[in-house]
């Protein structure tokens, strides 16, 4: 079947973008991080509208009745090909570091703004859509086609743990939460807390997730002043407000920590500077600010699919403990266990600290010969024009690693201009329409058994 790009974009594009928007202005990030605690309201309400505009379409759907997760399904094939797509976004974090609201998505300058316009909102609609083209033009896939949708990926996942234990899973599918041209390897991602008791002369606290740079932590303490103008004389932003001092940074994805600026490192930096004693601001000061690979304690772990990264998202400490999280993008060639978790555990040990595991998880790697990353290939090059282009390894975690043959395609085109968890975030609207396109023709091609 040939897609016809000038039907597909010019009758199709446009509710694609208005349903995008509908979804964009429910926030659905998650406020109770207690594993098992209840589906949020509003990202119930996302995936009620999602599921409900695929029966529209003609699919058979179904909700879970704790609304963990929801799916819709097209045709009969006896294999199963699955598309799994994430309704949950990060929290907006400061809101006034956004110049719009970040649930109130508006298009300007060529850009459609707003959480989750590209994580993962958009490209999912822009799926949905593709593939709403192919069935009103006749195209009949060999596989039966399920959209999956999952609630919880931007914090435990346990919406695809629930699908997997109760549901079929699928022979052949893609994500489109990673990047272009496709993701044959996905890193090892690790989540550890630095916890312990001490007796801390200050207080502070800031960060809401794991897989985001920290960007606003505050503080209540001796030398208030000193820190702010060390921070100041550091490039640091920090103001004052009900007796705490604010240190703001900026935000990034968990992935990239180097495109961010962690207001929690600078700001404990900043404290072991200024002489006040405490084991975990004398760690981070000596060992993880601005030391993402933290070859100091591990070596170099780099391989093919790159370094090792470090993340801290949530910093709490009090005036009798502490904790700090780190988040770890492992290679896929070593062992976050051996290699990572148990060489921190005891060097932290020595230093005075504990440390607490959280999760590991796996791993995806796809041979680079493989049928469905050469398929990938071939269509991107078509629609792009770029012959140049390679798979790619990310340290980004998607729902490819929630089970077997699944991989991540699309939907981030360049990685250095990567909006994902940041303030501001949208999508290029170009960047929609191309997506679009890319995945119309490569469902024609992944959907047909040879």
């Amino acid at each position: 079947m040939n897609v016809e790009k000038e039907i597909l974009l010019g009758q199709y594009f446009d509710q694609a973008l208005e349903e995008t928007k509908k979804i964009v202005a429910m926030p659905s990030y998650r406020r109770d991080l207690t594993y098992g605690a209840p589906v949020h309201e509003d990202t119930r309400k996302v995936l009620d509208h999602c599921v409900e505009l695929l029966k529209t379409f003609g699919f058979q759907t179904f909700i879970a009745p704790d609304y963990r997760y929801g799916y819709a399904d097209y045709g009969d094939g006896d294999k199963l090909f699955g598309i799994i797509c994430h309704l949950d976004v990060v929290p907006a974090g400061n809101i006034d570091e956004w110049e719009t609201n970040p649930f109130e998505p508006i298009i300007k300058d060529g850009k459609l703004i707003g959480r989750g316009t590209f994580d993962d909102k958009g490209p999912t609609m822009m799926n949905i859509f593709a593939f709403k083209y192919l069935i009103d033009h006749g195209f009949k896939p060999d596989y039966k086609i399920r959209f999956i949708f999952g609630t919880s990926e931007e914090t435990n996942w346990e919406c695809m743990e629930a699908y997997v234990e109760n549901e079929q899973l699928c022979d052949l599918g893609y994500v489109p939460d990673g990047h272009f041209p496709v993701v044959y390897a996905e890193k090892w991602i690790a989540d550890v807390d630095l916890v312990g008791e001490f007796e801390s002369e200050f207080e502070l606290s800031g960060g809401e997730v794991y897989n985001a740079v920290n960007d606003l932590v505050k503080y209540k303490g001796p030398k208030q002043e000193e820190i702010a103008s060390w921070l100041k004389e550091n490039g640091i932003d920090s103001y004052e407000s009900d007796g705490y001092l604010f240190v703001k940074g900026v935000s990034a994805h968990g992935s990239l920590p180097f495109k961010g600026v962690s207001a929690s490192t600078w700001l404990l930096k900043a404290i072991d500077s200024n002489g006040l004693k405490h084991p975990l601001a004398q760690f981070v000061a000596n060992y993880a600010h601005l030391n993402f690979d933290m070859k100091e304690i591990f070596g170099d772990l780099t391989d093919e699919t790159g370094d090792l990264t470090a993340c801290n998202g949530i910093v709490n400490i009090s005036k009798t403990d502490y904790r700090f999280t780190i988040n770890f993008r492992i290679p896929c060639t070593r062992d976050p266990q051996k290699d990572v978790v148990d060489v921190l555990e005891k060097f932290v040990k020595d230093k005075g600290l504990g440390l607490k595991l959280s999760s590991i998880e796996d791993r995806v790697y796809f041979p680079k010969d493989s049928d469905v990353v050469k398929n990938i290939m071939e269509v991107y090059k078509e629609v792009t024009g770029d012959l140049k282009a390679e798979p790619i390894a990310i340290g980004g975690g998607t729902f490819a690693k929630s089970m077997p043959n699944m991989i991540a395609f699309g939907a981030e085109f360049d990685l250095n201009d990567s909006t994902m968890h940041a303030y501001n975030e949208y999508v290029k609207i170009e960047d929609l329409k191309k997506m679009m396109e890319i995945y119309a023709k490569s469902l024609v091609k992944l959907t047909k058994l040879k």
